[in-house]
């Protein structure tokens, strides 16, 4: 698996994986999304910024996530600390198609987004997630990210996480 930028003809099959995570996490029985964001023109816009990225695999697009290297405004204040005040990177919308969910895809995607961020001379990597979402919360455990407290973004408190190395 590699990760690159998405393609904009990509872009129906990008946000097919985000619908594929949303019916996942409702199936465990929580809402990461709703049903206004990220719509495609979301993801249209962040393939026309190059912050849009897809997870290719030997079959085509396995994933999609959204990588910012720079200031994510609604990470300015948050209920705790930040592990570091270096520059990082923000991942955001990372969704999987549901024909090649589990087997490791999560750890793989992890290492790339990881390596990816090394290249581009970052070491710090936040993100944040539902409370509910108990299985990217061990995901992010397992790959050594670090609960650093609550931030408001998008109606909501949210758990934000930071990994540095």
């Amino acid at each position: 698996m590699k990760i690159r930028l998405a393609k904009l003809s990509e872009a129906k099959e990008c946000y097919q994986c985000i619908e594929d995570a949303r019916a996942y996490h409702k199936s465990l029985g929580f809402e990461q999304w709703h049903k206004d964001y990220p719509t495609q023109q979301t993801i249209l816009d962040d393939i026309a910024k190059d912050i849009g990225f897809v997870f290719e695999d030997e079959h085509g697009v396995a994933g999609y996530c959204c990588i910012i290297i720079g200031d994510e405004p609604a990470y300015h204040k948050i209920d705790g600390a930040w592990k570091t005040d270096r520059p990082y990177a923000v991942v955001h919308r990372m969704a999987f198609s549901k024909n090649v969910r589990g087997g490791g895809l999560s750890k793989k995607a992890f290492a790339l987004i990881k390596e990816f961020c090394k290249e581009h001379n970052i070491t710090a990597i936040r993100l944040d997630t539902q409370d509910e979402n108990k299985v990217m919360q061990h995901i992010l455990d397992r790959e050594g990210f670090q609960y650093c407290g609550l931030i408001h973004f998008d109606g909501g408190p949210k758990l934000a996480y930071e990994w540095d190395k």
